[in-house]
C-alpha cells in the first residue's frame, strides 16, 4: 500500500512540476509577425532606448552604445539588403527597447571576478508600420553570461552577450522575411 500511495504522490509531483514548467516553456519562442516583412516601401531603425529605471546604472551609457553598434552592424546589414517596394505606401519601423539590464563593468569583472554575477539583457522590439501605426510584432530577446565564465574571461562573456542579443534580433527580422515565423526568445531555462 505504501508503494502505491508513493507512486501516486511521486506522479503528482511530476504533473505539477510539468504544469508549472509549460508557461516558461512557452516564452521559448517569439511568435511569428502579423505578416511577413517583405514588400514595405522602406525600413527604419530606430536608436535603442534604454528603460528609464535602469538610467542610474553604473557604465549603463557604455552599453546602450555598444548595443547600439551591434544593432547598426548585425540589424542594419540586414535592413539594407532588403528591396524596398515602391507600391506600398507603408513603411516598417524597427524600435529596440532594453528592458532590462546587468552587464558588470570590465573592473568590477576583474577585482570581483564571479561575485560581480551573472550578466543578462533582455531586449523588447516593436515592429510598426507607418504612417498607419499598426503593430506588426512585438519580440522579446533575451541572453546571459555565466559569473564564472565572465569571470574567467575578464568580461569578453559579458560583453559577447551584448553581440549574441542583437544576433537574436537579426535573426528574427531575417527568419520572418518572407513568412511569419516563430524564433527563439533566446531564453534558456
Amino acid at each position: 500500500m505504501n508503494r502505491k500511495l508513493l507512486r501516486t504522490a511521486r506522479t503528482a509531483l511530476f504533473v505539477g512540476v510539468l504544469a508549472l514548467a509549460l508557461p516558461a516553456l512557452a516564452a521559448l519562442e517569439n511568435p511569428p509577425a502579423a505578416n511577413k516583412l517583405q514588400g514595405y516601401a522602406g525600413y527604419e531603425l530606430k536608436p535603442v532606448v534604454l528603460n528609464p529605471e535602469l538610467a542610474s546604472k553604473k557604465n549603463v551609457d557604455k552599453v546602450v552604445a555598444k548595443v547600439e553598434e551591434e544593432m547598426k552592424k548585425n540589424v542594419g546589414s540586414v535592413l539594407t539588403s532588403w528591396t524596398p517596394d515602391s507600391a506600398n505606401a507603408q513603411k516598417l519601423v524597427i524600435e529596440p527597447y532594453i528592458e532590462s539590464l546587468h552587464k558588470p563593468s570590465g573592473a568590477n569583472r576583474f577585482f570581483g571576478g564571479a561575485m560581480a554575477g551573472s550578466g543578462r539583457i533582455l531586449m523588447k522590439l516593436k515592429i510598426t508600420e507607418q504612417p498607419s501605426g499598426n503593430v506588426i510584432g512585438e519580440p522579446e530577446f533575451y541572453r546571459h553570461a555565466n559569473a564564472v565564465a565572465g569571470a574567467w574571461t575578464l568580461g569578453a562573456h559579458d560583453n559577447a552577450m551584448l553581440v549574441r542579443v542583437t544576433e537574436l534580433v537579426a535573426a528574427y527580422l531575417t527568419q520572418n522575411y518572407t513568412e511569419p515565423k516563430a524564433t527563439p526568445t533566446g531564453f534558456e531555462p
